[in-house]
């Protein structure tokens, strides 16, 4: 029997706050490494991404490719168990492990879109589209509009930009009696003050940062 998934049944809300470390046994890397001979935090701002677009979305691109893996078991089991679940993770493993409710606070790698006029492009045939393009002047163009000729987005969190979903994070947080931490350091705010929101609320907050797919297993 799992202490864990035996807390989690016995609990009238439970939730979760996830970072990169329960994707990390997917094979996709935390944004602790580096790209190019570069952190990635360098490139991951609204400034560099201004000022270097196409080295961004170079990078970008990669990351598309790193995210087309499968969840692991702990992405499963949260979505079998029921916790709703607040991600730091831009992966979209959650959902496809079928947690479709799932907060995703920084956003995700699904699409590219027109804040303009709200043309969209699934990423991985955007990542395509660029990866074919000969030389930058061909690359810049990928990375207009086709609609209506603006400068496309993503639909990532930036490290300069605000976080998303924050007030209905709070709310999950207060209704919740079980709050789990998976595999976040918990230095990113707003995100790592949730765990003290559960807390004041009235829930057992678990820290669970070192096997997180342990974590789940049945004995």
């Amino acid at each position: 029997m799992n202490e864990l998934r035996e807390k989690i049944r016995a609990a009238r809300y439970p939730a979760a706050l996830t970072g990169a470390g329960i994707s990390a046994p997917s094979g996709i890397p935390t944004f602790q490494g580096s790209y190019r001979g570069k952190p990635l935090r360098t490139y991951l701002t609204r400034e560099y991404m201004r000022a270097h677009p196409l080295e961004f979305f170079d990078l970008y691109c990669e990351m598309v490719g790193w995210c087309q893996k499968s969840p692991n078991a702990a992405h499963y089991a949260l979505s079998e168990l029921n916790v709703r679940v607040i991600t730091q993770n831009i992966d979209g493993l959650h959902a496809r492990a079928g947690s479709t409710d799932a907060i995703e606070m920084h956003g995700s790698l699904r699409f590219v879109l027109c804040p303009r006029c709200g043309w969209q492009q699934d990423s991985a045939e955007f990542a395509r589209r660029f990866r074919a393009a000969h030389g930058d002047e061909q690359a810049r163009a990928v990375l207009r509009c086709p609609e209506c000729g603006a400068r496309i987005d993503t639909d990532v969190v930036l490290y300069s930009d605000a976080v998303r979903h924050l007030d209905e994070a709070v709310d999950i947080a207060q209704r919740s009696d079980l709050f789990l931490v998976i595999g976040t350091s918990l230095v990113t705010y707003p995100a790592a003050e949730l765990p003290n929101i559960a807390r004041q609320a009235g829930a057992q907050v678990i820290i669970i940062n070192d096997d997180c797919i342990a974590a789940f297993r049945e004995d």
